[in-house]
Formats: C-alpha cells, structure tokens, sequence
C-alpha cells in the first residue's frame, strides 16, 4: 500500500511538473514570436505584453493607467482624453458629473448644509466640501451612497 502511494505520489508530482514547464515553453514562445515595433521583445523586462501596463498622467494630475491593448505613440500610449478620465461607477460617471450630483443631493435634500451631508454619508466635513467643491476624488463607494439617500428623498439626480 505504501509504495503505492509513493509511486502515485511521484507521478502526480512528475505531471504538475511537465504541466508547469509546459506552459512556461508557451509563454516564452509566444512572447519571442511578438516582437514590438522597434524590433524588441516586448518581454525582455521580464513581463509578458498580456500583463504589461503603462502608467501616464492625465490632465488631473492622477495616474491613469492604460492596458497593454492600447494603441503606444513614442512609448506612451495614445489614449484619447475621454478615456483617460476614469469613470466612478456603472453609468459611466466622471468626477464632474458626480460633483455635480453630490452638490445637487446636498442643496435639495439636506439644506445645503455640508455638515448634514457628511453624517448621511459617514465621511468628514472637509471631505464633502472637497468634493463638491471638485478638489478631491469621488470614489464609487460614495456616489452609490448618495445616489441612494437620493432615492430615499424622491429626488431625480442627473
């Protein structure tokens, strides 16, 4: 029974072996029969084009980051404006209109005060009047929480 198990055992490991080298023989292949277009490997840093991602700014000032699958001008690449600015959630919301949004729920459903806004959404004062004011970065997480105290209060937003 034991040598068995032993034998199992070290055909099992044998064949997650050759199952590992295999698939490595593939990545190195594919990676040599894609050269870049100045003739490189698009791997010789040790990444795989799949995997390689470029990070650039944006108007903002906040790194963008863009997929290997993009189109590379001089090494950057060239991604049109409106897809630099990332969206916040689902409906494709950018950081103005979800500035907008959160200016709008605040002056209609919590008297335009920043400080009642904050307790409903559990966040700081500063950060509300950041916010709004358009200073800071909205995360999607808020935007969910204010578009639904929004529906709470029978407001239309947007």
């Amino acid at each position: 029974m034991k040598k068995k198990l032993l034998f199992l055992s070290t055909v099992g490991a044998a064949a997650g072996l050759v199952y590992a080298l295999e698939s490595n023989w593939r990545k190195q292949s594919a990676s040599k029969a894609s050269p870049n277009k100045d003739g490189d490997d698009s791997a010789r840093d040790g990444q795989s084009a799949e995997t390689s991602q470029v990070k650039t700014d944006n108007s903002n000032g906040h790194a963008a980051q863009a997929g290997s699958m993009a189109r590379f001008d001089n090494g950057k690449p060239a991604v049109a404006e409106a897809e630099a600015q990332p969206q916040i959630d689902d409906q494709g919301t950018d950081q103005a209109a979800a500035s907008h949004i959160l200016r709008e729920i605040r002056d209609q459903a919590f008297e335009a005060s920043d400080e009642r806004l904050a307790l409903a959404l559990g966040r700081p004062t500063e950060e509300i009047e950041a916010w709004t004011a358009g200073t800071d970065v909205i995360d999607g997480d808020v935007l969910m929480k204010a578009r639904a105290l929004a529906n709470l209060r029978g407001l239309e937003v947007e």
